[in-house]
């Protein structure tokens, strides 16, 4: 299954029963609570490389299993 980059981050955030304030606060400053509620909202939300990349550190997911759930072919757990 296909997943929308904002569905990612709605889903990684809600699994660690994060808000979109405390989520922001992990990120020490790098992604806003307006940055983070665009992602997961916006279906049209295309992030730059660079925002790409922080959300990716800070859920703590490789590039790897964020691209391949992107593309739809990570295995769903």
């Amino acid at each position: 299954m296909r997943h929308s980059f904002g569905s990612i981050v709605k889903a990684y955030r809600e699994r660690k029963r994060l808000t979109q304030l405390e989520l922001a606060v992990k990120s020490k400053g790098e992604l806003s609570t307006a940055t983070i509620s665009k992602a997961e909202t916006d279906p049209s939300y295309n992030p730059k490389l660079t925002t790409f990349i922080k959300f990716y550190k800070i859920m703590d997911i490789s590039f790897e299993e964020i691209v391949a759930t992107l593309e739809g072919t990570a295995d769903d757990k």
